[in-house]
Formats: C-alpha cells, structure tokens, sequence
C-alpha cells in the first residue's frame, strides 16, 4: 500500500469516529490528498533545480580553470564572467535602489578659472622727520669790564666831580655840552672808560672804552635775540637797545651790523645831556 493511501485510510478512520462532534466535508478526503501531491510535486521541482545549479556550477568553474591557465593576465575578467553566470534562486529578488541613490547626479567639476596675482606691493618707506635742530643758548659774555645797573666800579650814577676825585679818580675833560661834561676817567681801581657828569643830576651816564658785560653774561658779541630774552622789555632805539634795569636806569646795547652787541652804557633813569 502506498503512503498516501495509508494516509487516506487513517483520515476516514479519524473522521468517522463518534467522538468527533463536526461532520467532515464530503470532498475532504479528496482535498487532502490533491494538497499533499501538490507538496510532492514541488520537493521534485525544487530538488531538480537544485541538482541543475550544481551542474552548472561546476561547469562555470571548469571553464574559468581552463581561461585562467590559458590567459593568466584576464584572471579579474574571468572572474566577473563567473558571478555573472551564476543563477539567482527565483525567491531571490534584487531591491530596488534607494531614492537617494537615483536622485544623485554626477555634476562634473567645474575647472576653475586662473586667478590673477596681485602686484606685490612695496614695502611703505618710512618716513624721516628731519630733527630740529638743538636750540643751543649763546654763551655768555665775561670778557672784559663789569657794568652793572648803577655804574661801572668805583663810577656810580649820581656822583659829583668832587667825589669821583675824591676817590682818587683823574678826570680829562673832553667835551662839554649844555650844562654835562664829558670826562676820560682813569686811575682809582676803574678801568678805563668816558663819563658825562651833569652840574645837577652828576653822573649820568658811564661808558667802558673797551670790551664789557653785564651781571647777566650779554657783553661784545652777545646776539640781539639774548638781549630780549636775558631783558623783558626792551626796545630798539636807532642801532641800539634800550634795557630798562630798573628804578635807577637802563642799559643802551650799541649793535654791529652783523646785530651783535658792539659796545655797552650804562645810564640814569633822569638825566638830562647825554645823547
């Protein structure tokens, strides 16, 4: 008795028991046993299939032995022609490519356009500013005899003649002139020099002959801009500078005309000869 025969009868025993409380289908047994063929017709299917893949496959791999012992240098082609011939199993399906995947584009490079060097700029020279030059402060004058405000040495503003000789003073009489005399005064500790004695004020002015400074260094030789800088004030009458030095009178600057101080008087505040 053949197997699905033996099945068959065992089904009808099963149905036809008592116990069982539903009526089988009258075309069960029949339904049954067309379902279990089926499933036999496809073991043999699947079965020969997968004896005809294996024949394949050896065959495939045959041939590859064969080209790569005949053309060892196409050994990467034969071995894509052999996954290439490989069957796919018919439930194997390949999937789809992704929608990434399609919508991505190969966009060529765009070349680049030469770009053009800047001119190299030149270093910024630096910018020298000449120095001024140091203002240098003229030196001050100590050659010769000292006059200071109220007269030279022993020869004060406002002496008489009497007491000039008095202090042993020689008075040469060189001019008289309005009332004043004009003296060359020597001798008695005071160098030489020219002093005009009026009858009602005495001296009044006093005059070394030769070179002479002040107290404050401007002497022969001392440039106009020491004289207004050294003495506030002072002001410029003809060829000569007038210095105020105080209550008693003023020095007078005799310039050259390089304007450097030429010679030095002393005289007072209230006179009323000398010129």
């Amino acid at each position: 008795m053949s197997q699905p025969d033996d099945l068959e009868q065992r089904l009808r025993a099963l149905l036809a028991d008592d116990r069982l409380a539903v009526e089988p289908a009258e075309d069960a047994a029949s339904a049954i046993v067309a379902g279990a063929r089926r499933r036999r017709r496809r073991q043999r299917v699947l079965t020969s299939a997968a004896g005809a893949v294996c024949v394949l496959a050896v065959g495939s791999a045959g041939l590859v032995a064969i080209q790569l012992r005949t053309q060892p240098a196409a050994t990467g082609v034969a071995a894509q022609q052999v996954a290439s011939a490989q069957p796919t199993l018919p439930s194997s399906v390949p999937e789809p490519p992704s929608s990434a995947e399609s919508t991505q584009v190969q966009v060529p490079p765009v070349p680049m356009e030469p770009t053009v060097a800047d001119p190299p700029v030149p270093p910024a020279r630096p910018h020298h500013t000449k120095p001024a030059p140091p203002k240098t402060t003229p030196p001050k004058a100590v050659s010769g005899a000292l006059v200071t405000a109220d007269g030279l040495g022993a020869v004060k503003l406002g002496m008489t003649e009497q007491q000039l000789t008095d202090q042993g003073m020689k008075l040469t009489t060189v001019k008289e002139s309005a009332g004043c005399t004009y003296y060359d005064v020597s001798g008695g500790g005071v160098p030489p020099s020219t002093a005009v004695v009026s009858a009602e004020n005495g001296v009044v002015a006093v005059k070394p002959d030769g070179a002479a400074h002040t107290p404050e260094g401007v002497g022969e030789g001392s440039p106009k801009d020491q004289v207004t800088a050294t003495y506030p004030g002072t002001s410029e009458s003809g060829s000569a500078l007038v210095s105020p030095t105080g209550d008693q009178g003023a020095y007078h600057f005799t310039l050259d005309s390089d304007g450097a101080v030429q010679a030095i008087e002393v005289r007072a505040k209230t006179q009323d000869c000398a010129g």
